[in-house]
């Protein structure tokens, strides 16, 4: 790490987090932030990180990382205590730069000071109970210690969005009252003769779509992002990311700010918010189309049949979407809850639509505790920006043992669970730097023994999840196995999502990379 002390732009930096404020603010009197960036930079369109979830994206925002990269989770901070090396939290590459220094979190939620920050680099932390006690708190550490790097969370207007709905009268009004919390703030840096050498940062993790949020709506994925400072051009309206505070911190304290690696630290400093950083914002690039020119769905059983290529008794399922519900191999019946429409294109003959309209349900097929695999094309044309679910064996609102698979407009999505509702997994996979439209085939592959599940996109291995040990133990049935939604048949319901699938195919095995080239083969889809 290199660090220059005479590059240190600042002598103190704050940063304050308003949790699920989303932009919204921009529906409601906030006189204080309006005076505070008056001169400075902001925009109400910077992205939340998907999933739109708050550990996800306060972990992106302290580490400088995605979330599939630092694989932070609401669950998970609150369990254990934050020490990755090869991904410090900014606190302790600050600390590292400067060890004299005074750091100081005070968190509405308790989580973040225990899962994403180091508790052996000296950071003051405080976990007050409720945005006025936090701000009362960082005001007296402000007047007191005057830490050269504070963070701040406020949980208010997250807490007002799941009660009242994102976006309502209670929501909005929430949001004015924090924006007085955070004229205090600032108010106190003025009051403690720092803020001419203080960078002042507001930010938020995510929005919200009705009560709730980990989609990627616009409501849900549109953020705002705030930043006053000597060094600070007035501008309104810039691109940035929430991991990108990592690297701004960094260039406030002069410390060397790594090449973003999608695969790792990829914060950035935001092109055009500094008078004196002249560096371009790399964007994540999108890979190759994945369109492919539709075809007529070849006979089960002939010469370019899938039974050509896979022995029958391997197939568990094969549903081709042929303007009906039917399984090709007549193994299962499929009742249908709503109603499920058709249409021509799909990747191999017709597909379906799925979703708020209606799923199929059955009580024929069966995971149980052995391999398996399941496939199936997407349509990521007008994928749904909220998440969405094509299959399951479980709700995603109650325990029990199971799975389900599901996607947005952005990543892929796997839940998993034993009849322990602790035991519960979540995953999810970006596909928004390897695929920009079209249709694009998923394949989940379920080793029991191994405890993994190893997830394919285009042909192509994307992951390997690594399960507890006691997952091979549990049966994956926990309700009837559900096509086109959840297995309660109410979240695509609830977040209005339609989706569109072709050909799900599920094997009673784990498929190898050699069976995957064969299906690449049997679609003629050329790797």
């Amino acid at each position: 790490m290199k660090t220059d002390s005479h590059a240190r732009k600042y002598k103190y930096a704050v940063i304050v987090g308003l949790d699920g404020m989303g932009n919204f603010c921009k529906n409601t009197a906030t006189p204080h932030m309006d005076r505070i960036f008056a001169n400075g930079a902001k925009t109400l369109y910077a992205l939340s990180m998907f999933p739109t979830i708050s550990a996800q994206n306060w972990g992106a925002i302290l580490l400088g990382a995605a979330p599939e990269v630092h694989r932070l989770t609401n669950g998970g901070i609150s369990q254990q205590e934050y020490a990755n090396s090869a991904l410090p939290s900014i606190f302790s590459t600050v600390r590292k730069a400067y060890p004299d220094c005074r750091l100081c979190s005070v968190s509405n939620w308790g989580p973040i000071n225990k899962g994403i920050i180091e508790h052996d680099i000296n950071v003051d932390m405080y976990a007050p109970a409720n945005g006025e006690e936090t701000t009362a708190k960082a005001v007296e550490r402000i007047l007191t210690t005057k830490p050269d790097l504070l963070f701040i969370h406020i949980d208010d207007p997250d807490e007002a969005g799941h009660h009242y709905g994102y976006g309502t009268d209670g929501h909005l009004e929430t949001i004015s009252r924090v924006d007085g919390m955070v004229g205090r703030i600032y108010d106190a840096y003025r009051d403690a003769g720092m803020i001419e050498d203080t960078l002042f940062i507001v930010i938020t993790d995510h929005g919200g779509f009705k009560c709730g949020h980990g989609g990627y709506t616009e409501g849900e994925k549109y953020i705002f992002f705030g930043l006053a400072g000597k060094t600070v051009n007035k501008t309104d309206g810039f691109y940035a990311m929430t991991k990108d505070v990592n690297a701004i911190i960094r260039y406030a304290f002069g410390i060397d700010i790594p090449k973003p690696d999608p695969e790792g630290y990829s914060s950035q400093v935001p092109e055009g918010v500094f008078a004196d950083d002249t560096a371009p914002y790399i964007r994540e690039q999108t890979g190759i189309r994945c369109d492919i020119e539709p075809r007529p769905q070849p006979d089960l059983h002939g010469d370019k049949g899938l039974t050509a290529f896979f022995p029958e008794n391997e197939i568990l399922l094969a549903m081709f979407f042929e303007h009906n519900a039917e399984d090709a191999l007549g193994k299962a019946r499929f009742k249908e809850l709503g109603h499920v429409k058709y249409y021509n294109g799909g990747v191999r003959g017709a597909y379906a639509e799925f979703g708020a309209t209606g799923c199929l349900v059955t009580e024929d097929v069966k995971f149980g505790k052995d391999d398996f695999t399941v496939c199936a094309w997407l349509r990521v044309d007008g994928a749904p920006d909220t998440e969405a679910y094509y299959c399951a064996t479980k709700t995603m609102t109650d325990s029990g043992p199971g799975f389900s698979l599901g996607f947005t407009s952005v990543a892929t999505w796997l839940g998993v669970e034993t009849p322990d509702p602790a035991s519960y997994q979540e995953h999810t996979t970006p596909y928004m730097r390897d695929i920009s439209g079209g249709w694009m085939h998923v394949t989940f592959v379920f080793r029991r023994k191994e405890n993994t599940i190893e997830l394919y996109q285009n042909f192509k291995h994307k992951k390997t999840i690594t399960l507890p040990g006691y997952f091979s133990d549990e049966s994956m049935d926990a309700l009837p196995f559900t096509v086109g939604n959840e297995a309660s048949h109410r979240i695509n319901t609830e977040n209005e999502a339609l989706i569109c699938m072709d050909d799900l195919l599920i094997f009673g095995k784990a498929f190898s990379r050699e069976d995957l080239e064969k299906l690449a083969c049997y679609y003629e889809f050329k790797l």
